[in-house]
Order: C-alpha cells, then sequence, then structure tokens
C-alpha cells in the first residue's frame, strides 16, 4: 500500500516510492540527492537526514515494501493462501485408467447384469428357444469395457465361486479370464467384444446335454463322459442358427478342449491347427475347473492351479500364452492364501501388475496366531512400511478349514 507522509514522519525500514530528485526543492546544487531508481529502502538516519536538506516535505512510502506509518514493524507481504496438498497418489499401473478399487464396484455391478441375462438366455437355449443375441453382445461389451478400465477388478471377481444348473457363472469366469489374457496379448477393444459374446456362448452346447448328467454330483461313468464331451460339438450346432456368428465363434465352442499335444477332444487338433483363441479359452476353462469345488473333489488354490497349468506349458497349453495367463493373474491370484515372513496370515485381495510378488494382503491372523475381527490391509510394495513384509510361504485354505472369500469380502468391501 502506497501512502503520502511528512518528511518529519520518514522512519529507517521505510521504503521510498518516488525518484527523490524529482521531489527535491531548489534543482541542482551541492544539496540535491542523487539516488537511482524510482524507489529505495531508507536504511540510516542520515538518509532521511539528507533528504530535509535537499528540501523534500512529504515523500510517499510503499508499506508493502517496508514500515508503515508510526510503527517500529516492518508489515509483511500477505502471504499466499496454500491450499492443503491432496495425498500423492501412485500411478496407475500400466494399461488401467481407474484404480482397483473403485472399478471393483462397477465390476460387481457389471457381473450380476451379466450373470442374469446369460442364465436366462441359457435356459431359452435348453428348451429349444431362441437366445436374444443384442442382449448376450451388450453383456459381452459392458464385461469387456470393464476389462479395459481395471482388468484386475473383474479377474479378481472370478474368486467368488458359485455353482448354477447351466454353468453360467463359469461362463463368465472364463470369459473374463480370457478378455485378462487377450488384453494382456494386445488384443484391440472390438475383437475384445467378440471374444467376449464367443466365451460367455462356450459351453452353450451343455444346455443339449441331459439334466442327469450335466448336474451329476459324482464322477461320470464312462458313457456318460463320452456325452458331456459331446457339448463341444452341440455348441457348435446351436451357434450356426445364431445369426451373425463369427468363425472365431464358432471355434471357441468346438475347440476350448482341444490340447497343444493332441489329447483333447472332440477333433484331437495339435499344435496350430488350435485358434489362438481356442488355446486361449481352454487355458481359463481348466482354470476355472481346477479353482471350483466338486462333490469328488475340494477346489484348488489360485497358486496351485496356476502353477499345474504353467508345468503344462508345451505339452498342453502353448508357452507364450500361459506365460501371459501369468502375467494377466499375477503369481499369486486373488484369494490366494499366503503367510509372511513376520509368520501373520493373509489373504491376496488385490495383485500388484508392476511387481507380481508384492501384492496388496488383507492380514487376518496375527504372528501370535490370534484372529483378527477385521482384517487390514497392508500393501507389500509400499517403499514406506512400518514393517517389511513379504510372502514366503502359500497355503491351502481347506487344511486350515479357512473361508478365504469371507476375508476377501471384507477386505475390499
Amino acid at each position: 500500500m502506497k501512502k503520502s507522509i511528512g518528511i518529519d514522519k520518514l522512519e529507517v525500514g521505510m521504503f521510498m516510492e518516488a525518484d527523490v530528485k524529482e521531489g527535491a526543492k531548489g534543482g541542482g546544487g551541492k544539496n540535491n540527492v542523487l539516488l537511482a531508481g524510482k524507489g529505495f529502502l531508507i536504511t540510516s538516519e542520515n538518509q532521511i537526514k539528507r533528504l530535509r536538506e535537499a528540501g523534500m516535505q512529504n515523500v510517499t512510502i510503499d508499506t508493502s515494501k517496508g514500515k508503515d506509518s508510526g510503527s517500529a514493524v516492518a508489515i509483511q507481504a500477505p502471504k499466499p493462501i496454500v491450499m492443503p496438498r491432496e495425498p500423492r497418489k501412485k500411478p496407475l499401473p500400466e494399461g488401467r485408467k481407474v484404480e482397483y478399487k473403485d472399478e471393483l464396484k462397477k465390476a460387481r455391478a457389471t457381473r450380476n447384469v451379466v450373470q442374469k441375462q446369460l442364465k436366462s438366455a441359457l435356459a431359452d437355449a435348453a428348451i429349444g428357444g431362441s437366445m436374444d443375441r443384442t442382449k448376450l453382445d451388450a453383456a459381452g461389451k459392458l464385461i469387456t469395457d470393464s476389462v479395459f478400465r481395471n482388468v484386475d477388478a473383474m479377474v479378481g471377481l472370478t474368486r467368488l465361486k458359485e455353482h448354477d444348473p447351466y454353468t453360467a457363472n463359469h461362463c463368465i469366469n472364463v470369459c473374463v479370464i480370457t478378455l485378462a489374457v487377450a488384453f494382456a496379448d494386445g488384443v484391440d477393444q472390438s475383437t475384445a467384444e467378440m471374444l467376449a459374446t464367443a466365451t460367455l456362448l462356450h459351453d452353450i452346447g451343455k444346455t443339449k446335454v441331459p439334466l442327469e448328467i450335466l448336474n451329476k454330483p459324482g464322477r461320470f461313468e464312462p458313457h456318460e463322459l463320452e456325452e458331456m464331451r459331446k457339448h463341444t460339438t452341440y455348441g457348435r450346432d446351436v451357434l450356426m442358427d445364431m445369426p451373425g456368428v463369427t468363425e472365431e465363434m464358432m471355434l471357441i465352442a468346438t475347440q476350448h478342449h482341444e490340447m497343444l499335444n493332441g489329447e483333447g477332444y472332440p477333433n484331437h487338433l495339435a499344435g496350430e491347427e488350435i485358434h489362438r483363441f481356442g488355446q486361449m479359452t481352454a487355458v481359463a476353462d481348466v482354470y476355472d475347473a481346477l479353482t471350483s469345488a466338486r462333490v469328488y473333489k475340494p477346489a484348488l488354490p489360485p497358486h496351485f492351479a496356476l502353477g499345474k497349468i504353467y508345468s503344462n506349458r508345451n505339452i498342453e497349453f502353448r508357452e507364450d500364452l500361459v506365460n501371459l495367463f501369468v502375467k494377466a493373474l499375477g503369481l499369486y491370484p486373488v484369494g490366494s492364501l499366503v503367510q509372511l515372513n513376520t509368520n501373520e496370515i493373509a489373504v491376496v485381495c488385490e495383485p500388484n501388475p508392476g511387481n507380481t510378488l508384492q501384492p496388496k494382503v488383507g492380514v487376518f491372523v496375527t504372528r501370535y496366531k490370534k484372529l483378527r475381527t477385521v482384517p487390514f490391509v497392508v500393501d507389500l510394495a509400499d517403499p514406506n512400511p512400518s514393517e517389511e513384509r513379504k510372502i514366503v510361504k502359500v497355503m491351502d485354505p481347506t487344511k486350515y478349514n479357512i473361508d478365504v472369500e469371507k476375508f476377501m469380502k471384507m477386505c475390499t468391501g
């Protein structure tokens, strides 16, 4: 703020705004104050004395740069308003457009919608009716959109298992895992949408298998197994009657049980005879089957199922697709039960695409073997942890009577 004051009120510490030469009376001469510039800080009584001698009567001061009139304390320039900073967020992993936790909510809603639409379509097919292709394509697009926003969220939900007469949940899981592999393989979104519809229908032929065989609680007799395996050719027949079915959709329905070594069915194809999408679907189909419980077998923990598939690379499955599969799910897939170096027990609740060895885990058993009422989530990749934790062992929850899905839901909300 600028003020005009009398010369007798000028003090050391004030900032004079006007050029002294312009304000002094008498023009030149030995009393003229020769100070350059349009302003300067008064630093001594001698300067004030010289200004008086120069004939100055009034001076202009700038209180934002020096003392105010009659004040012994210089007025400080107003401090800028500093808005509180939001906590710094980690950059999103490569290929992810939104946070995992944000997409997880949408992914749950998407899965519920797709589940209803697919169950309805499969039920219609079972009684010989026509399926609404528009709804099926819309369902495939919903899943694809979620995968392209954050693939990890939808994949994480495949750990939640349910069983239904026409295996709708299995079809959704296979769809999601196949899309995750395709996403890692660089498939564009348009192709992924076709692949989504195709994999949702990969087991459509099971609607033509007698229910007493389809829902048999125990192992199949040889003739029952033969009939069950016909679902691949039944699927081809059903799809042939649908409009707009692509060649890839047909091949996925018929080839998702073919194996690289020629020991699959129905046509014992081998190697490059199997379409790449057929092989992708085969990997996803086997993984979901291994991690699903049946009357005659318990569910295999995700990490162990992944290991079993990995051991069959270049035997049953193409090695490059298995590597993409591992990349998509992580070394410790969501739902894996793990022991930490601190002797705590935790469940993997969120993957870390940047470092699959360091996912987020929900710790629910303390180092003193006490069960926590509510698990607390630890990011093993946190660069500033209060205590460094790492996974040292993967455990089988069936041996410890632990409901992994319960703790997963508690961790993810």
